[in-house]
Order: structure tokens, then sequence, then C-alpha cells
């Protein structure tokens, strides 16, 4: 594994930011952390990178514990985040120019292929750069080098739909080379890429599991049961269960062969006039698991 973390957790005065979270990220995944704002990504990133300590427990970041990370360590490693500053009186070429000093594995190359595809403006100068285009200058600085391990912190947010297309762009040319892992809320926009998914809420992790199984086992439930059936009894493993008149809706977290959810209907209500099971998208599924995590809070 590329990032492991056991029991991390993080406090600042009496909130747990982070808490009790074990994460195994494997290496060349594009792994995409979710969660509401305040959920812990952010803090969770920090800690990888050492710009935090850790308040118990323990990470390990290409097989070196996080708290001894070294320079020839970062050099393996890039980091993108919505808060990050740039020189803004430099141009976008002299700001390639400097940082291409500080590692000995940058690839030229690679940073013309970037700035080409990303439209970038050498001569320009940083600080009268879109919010949008500085994103890409930190894109491609954080990409340039080759890092095998690139994170970043919500790196969609606030970007107009092409400008998050061409950075995506940029990332999944360069997926194959670099494990990614994103903090976002723009689901729709890195699902086409995600490998892994893990989902935090209020510090913790509730979900980390290989897009593919998350996807299969996730099912919307439409059911339409005869007039005067009686209601459905929550199984386990349904959420969000909605009954108006004789229409019947529920999300199946571990849903298998149909056979079997249509046998357990029937064992509660009897014959189904209608039974549908849709496929969920990933914002769907993040969707359905905020909403129940903010039920079962304000019990």
């Amino acid at each position: 594994m590329i990032i492991q973390t056991d029991n991390l957790s993080r406090r600042f005065s009496g909130h747990d930011a982070v808490k009790g979270v074990t994460l195994a990220v494997p290496e060349g995944a594009t792994y995409a952390l979710i969660g509401a704002n305040g959920a812990g990504k952010t803090t969770l990133l920090r800690l990888l990178l050492n710009l935090l300590t850790p308040s118990q427990g323990s990470a390990s970041v290409l097989g070196v514990s996080s708290q001894r990370l070294t320079q020839r360590d970062f050099l393996q490693i890039g980091y993108v985040g919505e808060s990050q500053r740039l020189p803004s009186g430099l141009a976008v070429a002299h700001f390639f120019d400097y940082l291409r000093t500080l590692y000995p594995n940058w690839d030229r190359a690679l940073e013309r292929e970037l700035c080409k595809q990303l439209d970038l403006p050498g001569a320009r100068a940083i600080g009268k750069l879109s919010r949008g285009m500085r994103m890409k200058v930190m894109l491609v600085g954080a990409l340039a080098f080759r890092p095998r391990l690139l994170l970043l912190d919500e790196p969609l947010s606030g970007l107009d739909p092409l400008v998050r297309d061409e950075v995506m762009a940029g990332l999944l040319a360069q997926a194959t080379d670099t494990t990614i892992v994103m903090s976002s809320h723009e689901l729709s926009e890195i699902e086409g890429c995600t490998t892994h998914v893990a989902f935090m809420s209020k510090g913790r992790l509730l979900l980390q599991e290989s897009i593919e199984s998350l996807s299969a086992r996730f099912r919307a439930i439409s059911i339409v049961l005869p007039p005067g059936a009686p209601p459905l009894r929550a199984a386990d493993t349904w959420l969000m269960l909605q009954t108006q008149g004789t229409l019947t809706r529920f999300v199946d977290t571990r849903f298998g062969e149909e056979a079997e959810l249509r046998a357990t209907v029937r064992a509660q209500a009897g014959e189904m006039l209608h039974f549908e099971a849709q496929p969920m998208s990933l914002r769907e599924i993040s969707k359905t698991l905020m909403s129940t995590e903010r039920v079962e809070a304000n019990r």
C-alpha cells in the first residue's frame, strides 16, 4: 500500500477533526475521498503530509512514517490544494523555471505537453490569472516531476465545467504513472476515473472499497404493492425507506441477486405490482450516505 493509516486521529480544542481512521490506498489507484464539508478530508491529507501531527495513531506514506518523511521522499509526492498560494508576481514560465531547480526528476517535455494541453499562457503573471488558470498552474507544477503520489484537496471546487474537464484530462493523462488521492465534491466529474472510494463523516471513515464493489452492491429500489398490503419493514441493509401510498422506495446497500430481494419483499407483503432496481452513480450513493448520517445525528 502506498498509504496506510492505523487509528489515525487529530483533535483540535476538544473537537475530533479526524477520529480513528484506518485507511489503505493501493499503489496505482485513483482514490476519491468524499464527504460533506467538515468531514475531516483536508485534515487527513495534512496529516499524511506531516503538516499536522496526529493526536493518536499513525500514518505511513511511500512505506515511511509520515512524521519521518524526508526531502527525498517529498520529491516523490505532489500536492495541490485550493488554499495554496502562488507567487503572484512571477510569470507562469518563470515559476516553472524556479520549480525545475528544486526537482532533479523534473520532466521538461511533460511540462511543455501539459502547458499546451491546458493552454497556459507562459508570459502572463500568475497574479493576473483566473482561479481556474491558477489551478492549472498548480497541477502542472505537481505533475511535471512525475510523482509516485499526488494528493489533491478539492482541486475542482468553484471551477467552471470547461476548466474542470481540462483539469481532469490533465490528471487522466498521468493516472497510469501516479497514485492519486483526491478529495472532491464534484463527484460526477471524478466518477469516470475513480478506482477506489472512501467516505468520511464527522472525522470518521465510514467505508472504503473499490468503485466496482461499491457500485455493484448499491441499488435504488422502487416497489409498488397492491392496495391494502402491509408496509415494508426496513432490513438492516436498507437506507432511506420511504412509503407514499402503494409506492415504496429505498436504497439497498447489499444488493446481490434480484430474485433474493424479491423473495424478501414477498415474505413481508405478498405479491408486487411493480419492482425496479436501478444502479446508482457515485454522486447518488454519496448523497444517500450523507443524508443517512444527518438523520442518524438528529435522532
